[in-house]
């Protein structure tokens, strides 16, 4: 079995995101987006997203009562980089290819999807500290396991 460790996901993906999030903003201009509209949408698609994705409670599953099983015998971690690529499936993927889809016809969506990507980054930085380092999760049936 392999596992993610919860707390290297997190800070794995978080400046993918927000170098993303600013990648996205430059596109939007490049593709025609006035600076004054594009700085606000992403701006705000940051500040929303990161207060929502940090505030959502559905984000506080780790901290239950019940305490999680031991990681079982012969379980290994992941490569970092199939733990980078785990945790972009499928919110930075998606958020990216929606940015994309709508650079020609929406350049300052875009820049709003810069700004999701980018809060979802300063959301998983902020998040760090308060994950246990010996949390992990089986990415295929996403139970939670305590490393030994």
């Amino acid at each position: 079995m392999t596992l993610h460790s919860l707390r290297r996901r997190a800070l794995l993906i978080a400046p993918v995101r927000i170098v993303l999030g600013v990648v996205w903003l430059v596109v939007s201009r490049l593709a025609g987006a006035a600076a004054a509209p594009a700085l606000i949408a992403f701006v705000a698609g940051t500040f929303v997203t990161a207060f929502l994705a940090y505030a959502d409670p559905r984000a506080r599953v780790l901290q239950r009562d019940d305490e999680p099983a031991p990681a079982p015998a012969g379980a290994a971690l992941a490569p970092w980089w199939r733990q980078a690529l785990g945790a972009s499936l499928p919110s930075t993927v998606g958020v990216s290819l929606l940015a994309a889809i709508a650079a020609a016809p929406s350049p300052t969506l875009t820049a709003l999807l810069g700004g999701v990507s980018a809060g979802l980054g300063i959301a998983a930085a902020i998040s760090v500290p308060a994950i246990d380092p010996t949390l992990a999760v089986d990415p295929r049936s996403h139970a939670v396991y305590r490393l030994r």
